[in-house]
Parts: structure tokens; C-alpha cells; sequence
């Protein structure tokens, strides 16, 4: 009879600590404002499409930082540094030592278009960019 009721507390308990660690697991993985939070589309590599400059890149990280360079292997050839702020279609860059500059961002599948609000920036196509070099 002893038995019956220990092994019934003990199920009891085993089956209370998986609810607890199935909480503290969901928990966990939300972010401050309760809800996961989606990559922006605008973190990536993008190639410069169709350019009167040549080709170069531009790179978005999630920590909302950039730069722009002509060779994706060799920092020296950065021509931009600089942070900048995605919201509602608009990308809003500010480059080290330079002033702000802001674009109506479209992004369809693989493609970006930045048009410049101030209009003398005319307007810049992009792909996404994939790294086929292979490393060794």
C-alpha cells in the first residue's frame, strides 16, 4: 500500500518537473517583448546590379551596421562604414564622417531597390548576394 502511494507521489512529481522545464524552455526563447523576433529582410550581402561605378557590395549586419566595399575579402577596400536603421521600407544609413543618407527600400525575393528621398541619389539595384568561394 506504501508502495502504491509513493510510486503515485512520484509520478506526481516527475510529471510536474517536465511541465516546469517545458515552461522555462519557452520562456527562454522569447524575446523582451514576448515575441520572437523576425531577421530583417535587409540583413545580408547585396550586390550592385547594372552600376556606371562598377560592381560592389553592400553588407547589412543584425547589429545594424554596414559597410560598402568592392572586394567582400579585403576590408582596405571599404569606400563606407557606418550604422544604419530599417523601418517601414525606409533604410536610413549614417556612414563614418559622412552625412545621413536615406532610401525608400523595395526588396522583392532576391532583389533591393533604393530610390534616395532627397532625389539626387538616383535610384540603385541589388541582388542578393551568394558567396561561391569556396574556403580551404
Amino acid at each position: 500500500m506504501k508502495s502504491t502511494i509513493l510510486k503515485n507521489h512520484i509520478l506526481h512529481f516527475a510529471a510536474m518537473f517536465v511541465v516546469l522545464i517545458a515552461g522555462l524552455s519557452f520562456v527562454s526563447c522569447a524575446s523582451e517583448s514576448g515575441e520572437d523576433q523576425e531577421a530583417s529582410p535587409i540583413v545580408d550581402t547585396w550586390r550592385s546590379q547594372a552600376s556606371s561605378t562598377g560592381t560592389y557590395y553592400m553588407v547589412f549586419t543584425e547589429y545594424k551596421e554596414y559597410f560598402v566595399t568592392t572586394d567582400l575579402n579585403d576590408p582596405n577596400k571599404n569606400s563606407e562604414i557606418g550604422r544604419y536603421s530599417f523601418a517601414n521600407n525606409t533604410l536610413t544609413c549614417n556612414p563614418k564622417g559622412g552625412s545621413q543618407k536615406v532610401y525608400t527600400c523595395v526588396i522583392k525575393g532576391d532583389n533591393m531597390t533604393l530610390t534616395s528621398t532627397s532625389g539626387n541619389g538616383g535610384v540603385k539595384h541589388f541582388i542578393r548576394h551568394t558567396n561561391t568561394r569556396v574556403r580551404r
